[in-house]
């Protein structure tokens, strides 16, 4: 009995730590796939980075020699806020965005957790600099785990917990989820668990951590902190006297809330119900969960996908909005005339005293910058990786094709103030808008969407499907010339060869990109959809009035009565006028009889 009490006031004593963190902003969406579940044999990593302060930026760090020892001043992601110093590594490798040129990946999705262990004093590591300083010093995902830890040992960390995505060009994929020691324990650093997903399985993660309870002697797919049941223990998660192999991550360190059921683990759901089957089978299954209704049945960390996934299998599990299901915001009022599945921000709102929320998709309009990485275990390592980068919505922006050793950027992806991020201390000018950059032109053709998206939405997924497939076949041809000179002229004039590529197609597509927006907007300006027509000689053109959806019309009229009723044929000679007012009608009938005259016979009346 008494143990039966504290396994029941252990989640409630976490519940009401975690109250006092602060609201979360549920951002940035990860979905891992291994080799094995791949259609081309390939890991993928694909991420969301999903923040309306975030520019959308290609991030580059060149490789370095020689520079050991060196101060290396170390700010936050999140903020820019300078947070210290650490010591740099005699060698770093080349990094673009999140991925670095010997194929190692590494994503994000921040969880919070309880707030006792969201703070320690004099940590200099946060989460974002981590990620980008274990890629300049890293090959492979396991010495990433370790170079992670070492790192939080020494010099601290400074943020509250994350589940890390990371995948190399061996073809090994892990979820590793992080949370700090507090304040009070005596000791630096997180403490963790890290799991090798299965190969022939995908898994996913959205701010909640997922890992629950797992192996403590197969150390080839599992690693975790040692003491990561002493420091529940030693706040008070988890009673000293229970069996440590019923001890879940998850839910000591994180307990699953309303919240983030609705608005985290959904898109875990919803990417899942999209692999798992194609019956609706999974999606049935966790319904209750997803929607925060039932707490206790949660999700399996990773599933096996009821077929092996293409590259553009992927991308489309990135652009979902839970369509076709009970979360499908395209369907209830707020969507407007177009049926938008968008929403303003913030997430939760009230009305009369109660709070209500809005759905959290996957696509969704705050995205800063997105990618999905290619990790070919079957191409030498300096050529292996690809990151298919965007910037802004995942649903609405086109991907070009980057090579993780490529040596330069092109300008429209790289910043404006140096290679980096807040994360180096670089705040790049957010306020400042600039036709040069994808960031600015990918978000024009986005908004221009949002407000008609049943119209406008189908063109434009038309377009970067087009776009995709045509960058498919390049990178075909590319990576078929790049080893040949590979093998033939050395690893350094294929690193030339895709680097060039690279900066070619981020060119281009930032010009096919801010002409397709013209073409939009000339297409359909003014709530018209305005196309060729040559047999009308006046404009060349065809306008197309596509008026309200029938769904929109019941409605109106529903809630507005006879009020938009046209009446025809209306008897007035019932009204008794006065003489100064029959004057007046027929001087308003005499000018409108001529006014129609000259224009009767425009085809706009």
């Amino acid at each position: 009995m008494m143990m039966a009490r504290r396994m029941m006031m252990r989640p409630f004593f976490c519940w009401m730590l975690l109250l006092l963190l602060p609201f979360s902003v549920w951002a940035c969406t990860d979905v891992l796939v291994t080799p094995g579940a791949a259609e081309d044999g390939s890991a993928m990593i694909a991420y969301n980075a999903d923040s309306g302060n975030l520019m959308g930026i290609l991030y580059h760090y060149p490789p370095t020699d020689g520079k050991g020892g060196e101060e290396r001043r170390v700010y936050e992601w999140d903020t820019g806020i300078f947070l210290g110093t650490i010591l740099e590594a005699n060698r770093t490798y080349n990094v673009v965005g999140n991925v670095n040129e010997y194929g190692l990946c590494i994503g994000e999705s921040t969880f919070g957790g309880v707030a006792a262990l969201s703070k320690q004093q004099g940590a200099v590591l946060d989460y974002g600099s981590l990620i980008y300083i274990t890629l300049q010093r890293t090959k492979t995902a396991r010495e990433a785990i370790h170079t992670m830890v070492a790192l939080m040992d020494e010099y601290g960390y400074a943020s509250e917990g994350e589940s890390f995505s990371i995948a190399d060009a061996t073809g090994e994929v892990w979820i590793m989820e992080v949370i700090g020691r507090g304040t009070s324990y005596g000791a630096m650093g997180a403490v963790w668990v890290a799991r090798r997903v299965p190969d022939g399985h995908v898994t996913a993660h959205a701010n909640q951590a997922r890992i629950q309870t797992f192996p403590r002697d197969d150390p080839e797919n599992c690693l975790y902190a040692e003491d990561v049941v002493d420091v529940a223990i030693h706040y008070g998660f988890f009673d000293k006297d229970d069996d440590p192999t019923t001890f879940s991550f998850s839910d000591v360190y994180c307990p699953v809330s309303f919240n983030a059921a609705r608005f985290a683990e959904a898109r875990v759901w919803s990417a899942f119900s999209q692999m798992a089957d194609d019956a609706g089978d999974f999606e049935k299954k966790h319904l209750e969960y997803a929607t925060g209704r039932d707490l206790t049945h949660r999700m399996p960390l990773w599933i096996k996908p009821y077929k092996k996934l293409s590259l553009m299998d992927l991308m489309g599990v990135m652009n979902s909005h839970f369509e076709g299901t009970e979360l499908d915001s395209s369907l209830d009022v707020g969507a407007g005339l177009y049926s938008a599945p968008y929403r303003p921000r913030p997430l939760e709102w009230s009305h009369q005293d109660e709070t209500y929320h809005n759905e959290r998709t996957i696509g969704v309009q705050q995205t800063g910058w997105n990618f999905v990485a290619q990790i070919r275990p079957h191409m030498p390592p300096e050529l292996a990786a690809i990151t298919w980068f965007a910037v802004d919505d995942s649903s609405t922006a086109p991907r070009v094709p980057i090579y993780a050793s490529s040596r330069r950027i092109s300008k429209a992806y790289s910043g404006v103030v140096g290679g980096g991020g807040a994360q180096d201390g670089v705040m790049q000018p957010i306020l400042e808008f600039d036709l040069t950059k994808a960031f600015w032109v990918q978000n024009m053709v986005s908004n221009f969407v949002y407000p008609r998206w049943l119209d406008i939405y189908p063109v434009l997924r038309h377009k970067i499907d087009t776009v995709h497939e045509a960058f498919i076949e390049v990178v075909a041809k590319v990576d078929k010339r790049a080893l040949a000179i590979y093998h033939d002229k050395g690893v350094q004039e294929s690193i030339d060869h895709v680097t060039n590529h690279g900066v070619d197609a981020g060119d281009k597509m930032h010009a096919i990109w801010l002409q397709f927006y013209g073409e939009l907007f000339v297409r359909f300006r003014d709530f018209f959809e305005i196309v060729p027509n040559e047999n009308n000689p006046g404009c060349g053109c065809e306008v197309k009035e596509g008026g309200i959806a029938e769904p929109w019309k019941k409605r109106i009229v529903d809630e507005t009565g006879s009020h938009y009723k046209t009446v025809r044929n209306v008897d007035h000679s019932h009204k008794e006028k006065t003489k100064k007012e029959g004057r007046e009608g027929r001087l308003r009938e005499s000018v409108y009889s001529d006014i129609l005259g000259l224009v009767k016979d425009y085809a706009y009346l």
